[in-house]
């Protein structure tokens, strides 16, 4: 009977052993089971780093030509350029002995030269459709006539596209003009140095598509009959 009782007691306790384990493994079971639904049902932690902003697609800008066009809220955006070109002028002819005027006039085609200062005010951010503007400027016109003039123009300006401008104006100018005039007294022929200062009002009106310039001007010197002295002149210039 001894080994009997000890075979059962062994066999007790081994069921007694692998019951105990059962219940330990599915404890840790259930465990697992609840860890993972606690960790499903928590939002994803939050993204510490720095964050990336995906670069904005740039505007396209007019080219530039060797001039600054940014907008500037002190002064309009600044140009100077350099400009030849040719002029017509007419003058009232008088009597060499009376000083009447003869009932006809001088025709003379001449050309001139100067520099152009700009400051323009519609492509500012503010869009002001204004311009100043500048010329200071050699003339050759009316047969040896030279002439040295300073002028200013405002000018309405128009956009025609992202790199031209139209702009029309009216300003004034001062002229100094020299010249040699020659007259016939008791069939001798005398030369006479004449310096004149002449103001000038101005209407005008051209193109801007840098780097290039196109002006074209009417100056009226004088009016009146026998005392008319005006003309038209023509500009091509490059800013710079």
């Amino acid at each position: 009977m001894r080994p009997f009782r000890t075979v059962l007691s062994a066999l007790i306790a081994t069921l007694l052993l692998q019951l105990t384990l059962a219940n330990h493994l599915c404890a840790e079971e259930d465990y697992e089971e609840e860890q993972t639904e606690q960790d499903s049902s928590q939002p994803p932690p939050l993204k510490t780093g720095p964050i990336k902003l995906k670069p904005s697609a740039k505007k396209k800008e007019p080219r530039k030509f060797f001039s600054d066009n940014s907008p500037r809220s002190d002064a309009g955006i600044f140009h100077v350029a350099f400009a030849l070109g040719g002029n017509f002028y007419i003058e009232p002819k008088l009597n060499a002995s009376t000083k009447a005027f003869a009932d006809d006039y001088f025709r003379d085609f001449g050309y001139q030269g100067g520099v152009y200062f700009d400051y323009d005010y519609s492509r500012m951010a503010e869009n002001i459709p204004l311009s100043l503007r500048g010329y200071i400027g050699y003339k050759y016109a009316m047969n040896s006539t030279h002439i040295f003039a300073v002028e200013g123009v405002v000018r309405r300006m128009f956009q025609v596209s992202e790199t031209s401008d139209f702009g029309i104006g009216a300003g004034v100018s001062l002229a100094t003009w020299f010249r040699s005039t020659s007259q016939v007294e008791n069939n001798q022929t005398t030369q006479i140095d004449e310096t004149i200062l002449l103001p000038t009002f101005i209407v005008s009106g051209g193109f801007d598509f840098n780097p290039f310039m196109v002006d074209l001007k009417w100056m009226i010197h004088r009016m009146g009959e026998g005392n008319t002295i005006m003309g038209a002149e023509f500009n091509f210039g490059v800013r710079l």
